[in-house]
């Protein structure tokens, strides 16, 4: 893995660049979406920030989620966050994206500088950080899209024991994570009882997950808490697929 990482080949309105992350302590590579129309205008967009999965970096989910960028008219930026940059393990992803990257956008771009102007995604590894970010920061992001998350990491389990696990053993799984102790600030479960109220009240949630995926027990397990703390959500579920982007968009 490297730090910056320009696409192999060009698409039209994706441009790389890179900044100085004091988080990361080195230049960092992020691509970035301009809608048509946007270099020639005045006009402020929403922004969306997409986090790759594991082992990926900016350019390597653009070209997957290049329909979804050209079918809205919006700005998409690709940061490099990957915790495997490197060799490094445990790199402050939550703090480059909120501290450094996400005032970076606005003071570069015509970016719809709010709340309701701002939105995540992620696959897998990123789709867990996306919903986490979202959940944290109610007042940053009206919306997320998680395509195959991973919340294992996120639950009180130092193990592995959700992934690849039947998703009707989901319902045991949450049983156990209520009853569970942690003194960790990134337990998702309690993070969303204790923001339950704010996301009630605008934050569009929203799961794509394979019915194949070895993580499909980690977002059963996290459907049942949406679902038990009556927090509006969308939940879809695709037959056949597995662990894979493409086959979940």
């Amino acid at each position: 893995m490297h730090y910056v990482n320009p696409p192999s080949r060009p698409l039209k309105n994706v441009f790389h660049h890179t900044f100085y992350s004091k988080r990361y302590e080195h230049e960092l590579g992020y691509c970035i979406y301009l809608p048509d129309g946007y270099e020639t205008g005045t006009q402020r967009y929403p922004v969306f920030f997409h986090l790759h999965g594991w082992t990926g970096n900016e350019s390597s989910e653009v070209e997957t989620l290049y329909p979804v960028c050209r079918g809205r008219q919006a700005i998409t930026v690709f940061p490099n966050q990957s915790p495997v940059i490197e060799d490094r393990e445990n790199l402050p992803v939550e703090e480059m994206l909120i501290q450094e990257l996400l005032p970076l956008i606005d003071s570069l771009y015509r970016t719809q500088a709010s709340r309701e102007g701002r939105g995540l995604s992620g696959f897998s590894m990123g789709g867990g950080m996306a919903m986490y970010c979202a959940v944290q920061y109610p007042q940053l992001f009206s919306s997320v899209t998680a395509y195959a998350g991973t919340y294992h990491h996120y639950f009180y389990y130092t193990d592995f024991r959700t992934v690849g696990a039947p998703p009707e053993k989901a319902a045991e799984f949450y049983q156990d994570l209520l009853t569970a102790k942690t003194d960790s600030a990134r337990s998702l479960l309690p993070l969303i009882e204790r923001q339950a109220g704010a996301l009630r009240s605008g934050t569009q949630l929203s799961l794509h997950i394979g019915n194949k995926d070895v993580l499909y027990c980690d977002n059963e397990i996290l459907r049942l808490h949406l679902e038990k703390l009556k927090i509006p959500h969308e939940y879809r579920v695709y037959e056949g697929a597995e662990h894979n982007l493409p086959d979940i968009l």
